[in-house]
């Protein structure tokens, strides 16, 4: 997933046309939200919780596409997306989830 697509995600998540009120309603900087839309840097981890929490998901999805956006390791990365696509095809029950949380 790129920056681009998050923040995306993001405005469609708030019903918000425009990266200026995603600035505006969750207080980050014109600077920081041109890099995410230009694909020039990902959203550190503190701002993928926040995130997390518009989309209604795990946080840790969201750590884990920056820490595959981050690295640079062709081979490191292509693991980091095995991992998420595996992620994305499992299938749990609700008792595996309930017993790790």
């Amino acid at each position: 997933m790129q920056p681009s697509e998050l923040l995306d995600l993001i405005r469609q998540a708030l019903n918000l046309t425009s990266d200026y009120q995603v600035e505006k309603k969750l207080g980050f900087s014109q600077g920081c939200v041109s890099c995410w839309r230009r694909n020039v840097s990902f959203p550190k981890n503190a701002v993928l919780i926040q995130f997390a929490k518009i989309l209604q998901m795990n946080a840790g999805i969201l750590m884990i596409y920056g820490l595959e956006w981050r690295e640079k390791d062709v081979e490191a990365k292509e693991q980091i997306g095995q991992l998420i696509n595996a992620i994305h095809h499992a299938k749990f029950d609700d008792d595996f989830i309930d017993s790790h949380v």
